[in-house]
């Protein structure tokens, strides 16, 4: 959710949220919180071309989601029920299974068509930790019905029930915590589920505190915000973020720093002396000047050109300083 208060017609209000008010995005990203696609929510119409008749509202947002990646690659999915619910049921895992992408994800207690497991009154009243399951062999997935705090239903067409894992809970008899049998695919389901809540927390972090009254803007704010989410998660991966680990508020003071430095103007007064100018490290940062990209000499305003210091009419697009011609070679070498 983008918070917004203002009067727009694409404006939503979900009750219990940490932001009640403002503008829905799906989102399509990896279990650490990278996102991979988004789009904003454009109500149950909004999304015709993948059949919302069938699938429903869920079911159709997932499918454009996926129509954006790779089609030659292996992805597993992982959502919970709020895909899955309407009408779309158990038939999206079926055309995720027909697509040969693997997904695993919560379903409703009433929206498991047919599938015979035990029913939710009698599960309730076995011990906790036990399971129960059916496997369709013919459409190649499983549902798995298991007593935690509550009933929670699974379903899955890549994971099963074995290899049995071990969850952690507070037992109320016992006065303590106890170990309890987990089939594999909740396992498999907690770990790779919450990306989004990942990406949230971070763009709530050091969300950009700007207000205008423009309905766009808390849009383009949040752009801004991701991008730089974004940022951090590909520095992390970079030998650089090996070698020096920097937190998300250290990304953005060096994005904010390297920004600021290129866009300063060279400070050469007419009667300052060319031999007094400040090194070029520390008008324009090495790593801009020298990477050799999109480096173009265009017309500007009369300005000092900042090799040799005196009037030109032409500046570098990406270094954004004064630069001759015959000294644009020498600027973005030496």
């Amino acid at each position: 959710m983008i918070p917004y208060y203002g009067r727009h017609g694409a404006k939503q209000f979900i009750r219990g949220k940490p932001i009640r008010f403002g503008y829905k995005m799906w989102a399509l990203m990896t279990a650490l919180g990278y996102v991979l696609q988004f789009e904003p929510y454009q109500g149950v119409k909004g999304h015709q071309t993948h059949d919302p008749g069938f699938l429903g509202m869920g079911g159709a947002v997932v499918m454009d989601l996926l129509s954006e990646l790779q089609k030659d690659d292996a992805y597993h999915l992982t959502f919970d029920n709020l895909f899955t619910s309407l009408f779309t049921s158990l038939k999206l895992v079926d055309r995720l299974t027909d697509m040969g992408i693997s997904c695993t994800g919560t379903i409703r207690a009433n929206r498991i068509e047919d599938c015979p497991v035990k029913n939710v009154k009698d599960m309730g009243k076995t011990q906790r930790g036990n399971y129960d399951k059916r496997y369709d062999a013919h459409k190649g997935l499983i549902v798995v019905r298991w007593n935690d705090n509550n009933i929670v239903n699974v379903v899955s067409n890549c994971h099963g029930v074995e290899p049995l894992q071990q969850a952690t809970r507070w037992s109320k008899q016992a006065k303590a915590r106890v170990r309890l049998p987990q089939p594999y695919l909740i396992k498999h389901y907690n770990q790779t589920m919450g990306g989004v809540d990942r990406m949230d927390q971070n763009v709530e972090k050091y969300r950009i505190s700007i207000r205008s009254k423009k309905w766009w803007w808390p849009v383009f704010m949040y752009c801004i915000d991701l991008a730089v989410q974004q940022t951090w998660h590909i520095y992390r991966a970079t030998d650089a973020g090996l070698r020096q680990p920097l937190d998300l508020l250290g990304v953005r003071r060096a994005l904010v720093t390297v920004l600021l430095a290129q866009g300063r103007t060279p400070a050469v007064s007419p009667a300052r002396p060319i031999g007094r100018m400040r090194p070029l490290s520390r008008r324009i940062p090495d790593h801009i000047r020298l990477d050799g990209k999109n480096h173009y000499a265009e017309p500007a305003k009369e300005v000092r050109c900042s090799l040799c210091g005196k009037k030109c009419r032409t500046q570098c697009s990406k270094c954004n300083v004064g630069v001759h011609r015959k000294c644009f070679e020498m600027f973005h070498s030496v």
